[in-house]
């Protein structure tokens, strides 16, 4: 399974769904929601289930996506690289961790956040800012643990 998703991230293709895709296949689906009080949105990220890819296929044939790459990855302290940019459609975003010679270690994916345009390395996480005026505080060994604010 693994060369087959490094074979498409190659190809700049990811999963075109609400998800943090593994090396090893693994998925865990997300569901972004907004909710408004007094005057102002909050927005939230949560897991719902963890599949994989082979599941995910086996409904969606033709789950793969194009991404367009930022061309400003960020690299971290520990070499690793954080690639971010945008899915095939204007509400699309992604952001990816990976190693060595760009092997894939995780990529999320979003319908929903609009394309990501930087990323900094803050307090031990990722931080993803997104053309939406807020910003994803990803953790780099949980990525499901996400944390929307509303960038200043």
């Amino acid at each position: 399974m693994t060369n087959i998703i490094q074979e498409h991230w190659s190809n700049n293709e990811l999963p075109g769904i609400d998800a943090i895709l593994f090396a090893d296949g693994t998925m865990i689906m997300l569901d972004f929601y907004t909710i408004s009080t007094e005057g102002r949105k909050l927005h939230y990220v949560n897991p719902v289930c963890e599949t994989n890819l082979k599941s995910v296929e086996k409904y969606n044939d033709d789950v793969w996506s194009q991404i367009e790459r930022h061309p400003g990855a960020l690299t971290l302290p520990d070499g690793k690289k954080v690639h971010f940019g945008e899915g095939a459609m204007g509400n699309e975003g992604f952001v990816a961790l990976t190693e060595n010679d760009d092997q894939l270690i995780w990529a999320l994916f979003s319908t929903a956040t609009n394309p990501f345009i930087k990323a900094a390395f803050v307090n031990g996480k990722i931080r993803a800012y997104s053309t939406y005026d807020r910003y994803y505080n990803i953790d780099i060994l949980a990525p499901e643990k996400i944390v929307i604010e509303a960038a200043e």
